[in-house]
């Protein structure tokens, strides 16, 4: 596993290309999001895909989801309509994972039959220095083997993930805090976990009275 100091403020530049061009050579890479330390590889890439898979074993492959660095990159993954749309676009970046339908071809991208995915849009800044530098969405999930598991410190994480990923994007301890998940399908808003203002959307606001 190669190690990686990343500046919480400034991601160093060459930092962020090695782990953009390990990405496109099947990587997993462990790195910092802003709700905690998480476990991705690129969406684009069966390789990388069956080892998170492999990796993530015990839990369910429901609660992987895509990270895209903005609302235009998810055709292909989830059906967006614009009542969907409007939602993203004034949430988004932020703490929130928005279940959408899935694209109808999500079974042979992903290797995974599902109505329903996941989408993540991140305000990280190692996020957003990350797809700067790389051109294809990340599926991600929580880094942890077992759902007891709850990891903040590069301590915790190195002897667990040491053989077990390629890269660590090394931030420092990041605290947990878990993302709100939003299910937005059929023109309904279903908040699953944590809380939602829709207040923010004005455009929506008569549609759902």
């Amino acid at each position: 596993m190669l190690r990686l100091e990343i500046h919480p403020q400034t991601p160093q530049a060459r930092h962020v290309k090695t782990i953009a061009n390990m990405l496109r050579k099947d990587a997993l890479l462990l790195y910092p999001t802003d709700s905690g330390y998480a476990v991705a590889c690129s969406a684009a890439s069966p390789k990388a895909i069956n080892k998170l898979y492999a990796l993530k074993k015990p839990v369910k492959k429901a609660f992987m989801s895509i990270l895209l660095p903005d609302i235009s990159k998810a055709a292909g993954y989830a059906r967006i309509n614009n009542f969907a749309f409007q939602i993203l676009k004034a949430h988004t970046p932020g703490p929130y994972t928005f279940i959408l339908p899935a694209d109808p071809h999500i079974a042979r991208k992903l290797d995974v039959n599902r109505l329903e995915i996941g989408v993540r849009i991140s305000p990280g800044v190692f996020i957003k220095a990350l797809f700067e530098n790389f051109e294809c969405p990340l599926l991600s999930t929580a880094a942890k083997i077992e759902e007891s598991q709850a990891f903040t410190k590069p301590e915790e994480l190195t002897p667990v993930f040491q053989n077990k990923v390629d890269i660590f994007a090394d931030m420092g301890e990041i605290p947990i805090s878990p993302t709100n998940i939003i299910r937005l399908v059929d023109n309904e808003i279903e908040v699953i976990r944590g809380e939602f203002n829709l207040a923010k959307t004005t455009p929506l606001a008569s549609a759902c009275h």
